[in-house]
């Protein structure tokens, strides 16, 4: 009787263990590589010919590999031991050694095994022979574009390169995503397997084979949509916001819009990507930063014709309308709108350190700041005896605690005696003096300028200075205003070269566009004398001639 009853439990047992068995075999034919290669067309194949080292290296820095697999703390990019660390909301990745090293490495990898991990996202070293699902951290899903003879001259390049000892840490991924074999559910869902469409070889029109090119390398070798477009929570790119923009996978940052919409790259000419893509410097002046000036290390060493060719497709993609986190949203209207400058933010003008200014025999004026002739009265408000403005520079000739006795030198014009000048006939103003710092002033002959035939004296103040608003280094007070420059006056327009104007034409020049800048008083006055100090007729070209 115990018998009889027990055997409905051991066939239920059964059913359970073979449903288990069913699911957990399902489970390992759905996510084979093999699955994925059966229900998937066979690609071409490279060509007998030898590999072709030259266009092996372009595809490898098209590619960016170095970004991710140079050994990190050193500068040779040919060095590829990995060990960068990717953090996502996934866990942390650990890029691997690629190096032709053949323990640590990929030294004992054949081509096929190559071409398999780079177009189909499946590495050799699996715990069953099937192979092993990668994760799309490596940007396969883009890869899958390269055609065959391109991914063998790569692999020969890598293989040409030194080896490199020693292996990463493995992923620190959490669960359900540390189960590496579940990728073959994502490859199979994501990954398409397909060559972009062959261009036109009959086509008579460069315009064409310079845009297919183009498409071939920022959708195939350089995977820019895998950091430039927004993903699912499965981790795909979502297509119809691809190149949009999207945040940065450690949640730190937002990788920018570089679609053609005019809350992307939509004002960028193609030739200004192409030169951002050599120089790393963009339109407004403001360089690359973080990964994408890793980015540019490699894209600068393509030749001209294939950064023209992918600054061609980017404009050519469909535009996505995706302001950046912080960023306004686009003006819609034909009226100017002038942008408040958000409460907290008002800029802060470089200057030197204390311990900078205590060891510099030349200082330079930031902003606009009072001078005084009794060194009791340097910090007393109201007792200045005039005013110093930004870009003068000044000769230190004492130092008493947190005071500067300084000496400036400059011109001044017969019968205005009030205003200290850089230059004979020039009206970059350096000071601004009361009537007891003109009776102060040592002037000597007068001189007659040749251009107006008014009479200018050469004239020089000694006076007293606190140590606030105050810069040693020229050079990087003129980098601070030259950047000032790029980012006010090349946002609408191309940007005019400083020596375009003279010095007295920038003061209505630039005083016109001020009303469409955020600049405030003291950027202003700074931003005015690093233009008038490289102007035609005072800056380096005036000197040369």
């Amino acid at each position: 009787m115990l018998e009889q009853a027990s055997r409905p439990r051991r066939r239920g047992l059964r059913r359970v263990a073979m449903v288990l068995l069913a699911g957990v075999a399902g489970f390992l034919v759905v996510t084979s590589p093999a699955t994925w290669s059966m229900i998937h067309p066979t690609r071409d194949q490279a060509d007998a010919g030898p590999a072709d080292l030259e266009n092996g290296q372009t595809i490898f820095l098209a590619s960016d590999c170095a970004t991710c697999h140079a050994t990190p703390g050193q500068p040779d990019q040919t060095r590829l031991g990995g060990g960068r660390v990717l953090d996502t909301d996934f866990g942390r990745f650990h890029m691997p050694n690629i190096s032709p090293d053949p323990v640590d490495g990929i030294g004992n990898w054949t081509l096929a095994q190559f071409t398999r991990a780079v177009r189909e996202g499946v590495g050799p070293d699996g715990i069953l022979p099937d192979g092993q699902n990668l994760y799309p951290s490596f940007p396969y899903t883009s890869y899958q574009r390269l055609d065959a003879n391109d991914v063998r001259d790569m692999y020969a390049y890598i293989m040409s390169l030194e080896p490199v000892a020693g292996q990463v840490p493995e992923h620190e991924l959490t669960f359900p995503y540390n189960i590496r074999r579940g990728i073959g559910l994502w490859r199979l869902a994501f990954l398409d397997g397909q060559p972009l469409p062959s261009a036109d070889e009959d086509s008579a029109d460069p315009h064409q084979a310079l845009l297919a090119r183009g498409r071939y390398l920022v959708e195939g070798a350089g995977h820019c949509a895998e950091c430039h477009s927004p993903r699912s929570f499965m981790g795909n790119v979502i297509a119809d916001s691809r190149y949009g923009g999207g945040p940065s996978p450690d949640g730190h940052g937002h990788f920018p819009n570089i679609s053609p919409d005019e809350t992307g790259i939509g004002f960028w000419s193609v030739n200004a990507i192409a030169n951002y893509l050599e120089t790393g410097i963009s339109p407004i002046g403001k360089k690359a930063g973080g990964d994408m000036e890793e980015v540019i290390l490699n894209t600068a060493q393509l030749s001209r014709e294939d950064r023209l060719a992918m600054a061609m497709y980017l404009k050519s993609v469909p535009a996505v309308d995706a302001p950046g986190p912080g960023r306004p949203e686009p003006n819609r209207t034909p009226t100017v709108v002038m942008l408040e400058r958000p409460a907290g933010q008002a800029p802060v003008l470089p200057t030197s350190p204390v311990a900078v200014l205590a060891e510099a025999a030349d200082v330079h004026v930031v902003t606009t700041k009072p001078l005084f002739l009794d060194p009791a009265a340097v910090g007393t408000e109201g007792a200045e005896d005039g005013k110093l403005l930004g870009g003068a520079r000044l000769e230190v000739l004492a130092r008493e605690g947190d005071r500067m006795q300084v000496r400036l030198d400059g011109w001044q014009a017969v019968g205005a005696e009030q205003v200290v000048y850089a230059e004979r006939g020039q009206r970059i103003l350096l000071a601004v003096l009361g009537d007891a710092a003109m009776a102060a002033v040592s002037r000597k002959a007068p001189e007659e300028d040749p251009g107006t035939g008014q009479p200018w004296a050469r004239a020089s103040l000694t006076a007293w200075v606190d140590g606030q608003g105050l810069h040693a280094d020229l050079p990087a007070l003129w980098g601070y205003a030259g950047d000032l420059f790029n980012s006010s006056c090349a946002t609408c327009h191309s940007l005019p070269h400083t020596d375009r104007y003279l010095a007295n034409q920038w003061i209505g020049n630039l005083n016109a566009m001020k009303r469409f800048t955020s600049l405030n008083d003291e950027q202003y006055r700074l931003l005015l004398a690093y233009l008038q100090n490289h102007s035609r007729d005072v800056g380096p070209l005036a000197e040369a001639e």
